[in-house]
């Protein structure tokens, strides 16, 4: 079995269930605390194969959010542009990555990625409400779930990620 396809059609179904997972219907006071999936699955692809998944894929990425999700056309693209550039400048002293380094660089990435949407929300919205804290706290206890599988599916390339 070659393993690059393999690898390939695996990411694009994460991101396809990530963002299926993103509009799920949820009750009012679940929804609040809905992890944001699909920057969960993009702060860890970019962490293990940032070379295969360059800027303009993040930003797409970040396009498809908006679109799904009905924020302004382009925050949440340049939330994922910003974030990966963080998470990538922070993997330049990293040589391997454990779980426990992967969560903290993902805690990071999730942290950079919403405090710029909030920003960016406040420039744009006459009010500005604090949504969105619970969501980045279920996000970042939750990530080391999502690490488990995307990490098998990375696995099975065996050749150095960056």
């Amino acid at each position: 079995m070659n393993s690059k396809p393999f690898l390939i059609i695996g990411m694009i179904v994460s991101f396809v269930i990530a963002s299926m997972l993103n509009v799920y219907p949820l009750g009012y006071d679940l929804a609040k605390l809905r992890p944001m999936f699909l920057a969960m699955t993009l702060v860890f692809w970019v962490m293990y194969r940032s070379t295969m998944l360059g800027v303009w894929s993040v930003f797409l990425v970040g396009m498809v959010s908006d679109l799904l999700l009905g924020t302004h056309l382009g925050h949440q693209a340049f939330s994922a542009v910003l974030m990966a550039f963080v998470v990538r400048i922070l993997l330049l002293y990293a040589k391997e990555l454990a779980l426990s380094q992967a969560w903290l660089l993902g805690t990071i990435g999730l942290v950079v990625y919403q405090l710029s949407l909030w920003v960016l929300q406040a420039f744009s919205y006459n009010e500005f409400i604090w949504l969105g804290f619970g969501s980045l706290a279920t996000s970042i206890m939750l990530f080391p779930l999502l690490w488990y599988p995307l990490y098998w599916v990375n696995a099975q390339l065996k050749e150095r990620a960056f």
